[in-house]
């Protein structure tokens, strides 16, 4: 039997009407019982999951193919609650990452990323395992041209608008080793599978009428405008 809390966010994920704040007795105890609720949610989608998107900040959850999406869309603010824009990275594996192995298989391609999260909440998650229960807010991954990797980037920019921020130091290999070994310890991934990776802790809220851009020096850029939608569009 599905718990309440996955037929909520499931429902929630497909039509868009918010969960409300749960009672403690309705919130998940802890992080393994929130990614049980988190694959629960999938399986009533239908959906399967295509790698493992990690969050600098430490939360984990699944990626899915229906919420990468190509360079420059347009977006609706609606669909992005609470959302957060991000630097992300997206790696395509060559080979298999086997739950016996250490450390990264060789990539197919590395892609420059935008993350833009939401939550299913009204009020946004209260805990950790709220968030984790809800694909750790998984909400869009914009994402642009493949490059090959190694070479690592270290530097990204986060800019909203016209802003030309300076580019900043980023863990790159650290945290995709670091998504490898969660990986793995979910028992591993086939070759064509995905590592996103997520520099939250740098991320902003998302504004509504403004265009994002995330740029990785020596890698490339991805980019998408936040449409405001009124009452009258």
């Amino acid at each position: 039997m599905r718990s309440a809390l996955a037929q909520a966010l499931a429902e929630a994920l497909e039509t868009g009407q918010a969960v409300l704040p749960l009672s403690p007795a309705e919130s998940p105890p802890d992080i393994p019982a929130a990614e049980e609720v988190a694959v629960e949610v999938l399986e009533l989608l239908g959906l399967i999951p295509c790698g493992l998107r990690l969050l600098e900040s430490g939360l984990a959850g699944p990626l899915v193919a229906p919420r990468l999406l190509p360079q420059g869309p347009a977006l609706p603010s609606t669909i992005l609650r609470h959302g957060r824009a991000s630097p992300a990275l997206v790696a395509i594996l060559a080979e298999p990452l086997s739950a016996e192995g250490e450390g990264l298989p060789p990539l197919a391609a590395l892609h420059p990323a935008l993350d833009l999260s939401a939550s299913r909440y009204l009020e946004g998650p209260a805990t950790a395992a709220e968030a984790v229960a809800d694909l750790a807010g998984l909400g869009q991954v914009v994402i642009g041209r493949p490059r090959p990797a190694p070479p690592w980037p270290d530097r990204c920019a986060l800019a909203e608008g016209d802003a030309r921020p300076r580019a900043r130091a980023a863990p790159v290999q650290a945290l995709l080793e670091e998504a490898a070994r969660r990986a793995r310890a979910m028992g591993g991934l086939p070759a064509g599978a995905a590592l996103a990776v997520v520099f939250d802790r740098r991320g902003r809220q998302v504004a509504p009428g403004r265009r994002w851009r995330v740029s990785w020096p020596g890698l490339g850029h991805a980019a998408a405008m936040i449409e405001e939608i009124t009452s009258g569009s």
